[in-house]
């Protein structure tokens, strides 16, 4: 799903760059603003009574007849979240029952055939009759709260949190927070950009419980108009660029931010390794960089100038595995 989110971003990305003009002259080039993140593309929630298939997989059909994924089939693998809507605890799949209804968050791509198929990021059974069911969210980018400049500072009494979609996500510091399958002590500042949650909202539909279902990325990569660049919410001495619509980020000071190696070596060109282990090769001009799996395409090539090479931003967070933050 990881590599799914970033190379839809990436082709977002493309899409963005191409309402932009183009520079008139390189020197232009080094100092064209470049463009934030696009805005990432939702989870889809999908919802309806189960019929169980072989494999595993659930049937999901409800009676909104204005719902365009009224019928979708959903697929679990072995480490998609099983959610108790109650208790938050987790459930073992082959619990839901035909004909129990189920809430799960998908995509956003799914198949083309009819009914259409998708994995589920997470799925939530045991409903309620009476009561809310919890929302998925993917955090997008770090808090928003305004803090007042006095000091001592106010003590904080809630963040705000970009979700993928759009949706900003408020939460009071009284909410209660618990991970999943863990007994690891989780808090506010840990609902990092790439964090997967889910939320339970009282009557007042203020959030007053968070599941934390985890993070997949190493960290994650902001850039800004004007060139600003940020790993993991720290400011880089350098910038990035934009060349034919595509903004570029220099690959040894983003990769260094995030705690891995980077070296030059002939006929192969920039190498960065994590613990030794290579993690992927590019050579300037090249429109390929090389992985422990093979050739990669990139979508614009690696550019090589005043002795930095640069790679395309979503690429690059993407090899890098960092989370593409607003």
């Amino acid at each position: 799903m990881k590599k799914l989110f970033c190379r839809v971003l990436a082709l977002a990305l493309c899409a963005v760059m191409l309402t932009l003009p183009a520079a008139a002259a390189t020197d232009d080039l080094l100092i064209s603003p470049a463009p934030a993140p696009a805005a990432q593309l939702s989870p889809v929630r999908v919802w309806g009574r189960a019929t169980r298939l072989e494999g595993g997989s659930l049937f999901l059909q409800n009676s909104d007849a204005d719902d365009p994924n009224r019928e979708i089939i959903v697929h679990l693998s072995e480490t998609t979240p099983v959610v108790d809507a109650v208790t938050g605890l987790p459930l073992d799949a082959a619990e839901i029952k035909d004909g129990d209804t189920v809430y799960a968050w998908v995509g956003p791509a799914m198949t083309m055939s009819l009914p259409p198929q998708s994995t589920a990021s997470v799925v939530v059974a045991n409903i309620p009759a009476d009561g809310e069911v919890p929302q998925y969210y993917e955090i997008s980018g770090p808090d928003q709260t305004v803090t007042i400049a006095i000091y001592p500072a106010p003590p904080r009494t809630e963040v705000n949190l970009p979700t993928a979609g759009g949706e900003v996500l408020r939460i009071p510091v009284t909410a209660k927070i618990s991970p999943w399958l863990t007994k690891n002590i989780v808090t506010l500042d840990d609902l990092t950009p790439g964090t997967r949650v889910l939320v339970w909202r009282d009557s007042a539909k203020t959030v007053n419980r968070v599941l934390v279902l985890g993070n997949d990325y190493r960290g994650y990569l902001s850039w800004y108009p004007g060139g600003a660049v940020f790993v993991n919410g720290e400011a880089l001495s350098v910038v990035g660029k934009v060349v034919d619509g595509e903004v570029l980020l220099p690959i040894r000071a983003v990769a260094e931010a995030a705690g891995y190696t980077v070296a030059w070596e002939p006929g192969k060109g920039a190498v960065v390794t994590d613990s030794g282990a290579e993690v992927f090769a590019v050579l300037p001009g090249a429109s390929l960089v090389q992985t422990a799996d093979g050739g990669q395409g990139l979508s614009a090539p690696c550019v090589f100038e005043a002795g930095a090479t640069y790679l395309p931003a979503a690429d690059l967070a993407f090899l890098l595995n960092l989370y593409p933050s607003l």
